[in-house]
Order: C-alpha cells, then structure tokens, then sequence
C-alpha cells in the first residue's frame, strides 16, 4: 500500500511539473535577438560602416620587389605542387628565438 502511495505522488508531481514547463515555455520570447536589441545591431552596422569607410588597402603586388622577397622567403617551405607547407628543419632555433617552451 505504501508503494501505491508513493507511486501516485510521483505520477501528481511529474504531471504538476510538466504542467508548470508548459505554461514556462508559453512565455518565452520567441523574438530573434535583432527583434529585441535593434540599438546594439544599429551600433554595430554604423560601427561596420565606418571601419569600412577608415581602411586602407595595400596590394602587394604593386610592390614587385616585396612581391620577389615574399616569393623567396616562401620557396623554401613549398612542395612540388606549390601548396604544401613543410614544418622547418630549424624549429628548435626558431623556439629558443622566439622564447616559445
């Protein structure tokens, strides 16, 4: 008899539970947050449009000399295909100059 007890409260609570998770979920905004904060998305766009608006940019082809420099320095890590990048032979080196541990 104890156990029929126990099991009805359990069956009430999770009834009353779920219950309370419905009526939750009914007031729950369903609004994108650019709905609910449109100041903050303004900012970032007038933000965005000034960034723009202040850039500067350089190519570095217009710079052939820097061009050959960045073709030089790059040989020597490419592969025959041209894409891969090999770790250098030198890594130790460049770890103490670095300071990196």
């Amino acid at each position: 008899m104890p156990l029929i007890i126990l099991g009805l409260l359990v069956v009430v609570g999770i009834v009353i539970y779920a219950l309370a998770m419905k009526k939750q979920n009914e007031e729950v905004d369903t609004r994108t947050v650019r709905e609910r904060y449109p100041h903050v998305f303004e900012k970032f766009e007038e933000k965005m449009e000034q960034m723009k608006k202040g850039a500067n940019y350089t190519i570095i082809d217009d710079d052939e000399e820097a061009a050959e420099e960045a073709e030089d320095i790059n040989a020597k890590y490419r592969d025959e295909d041209g894409h891969t990048l090999h770790f250098p032979d030198d890594a130790e080196v460049e770890k103490r100059k670095r300071n990196i541990n």
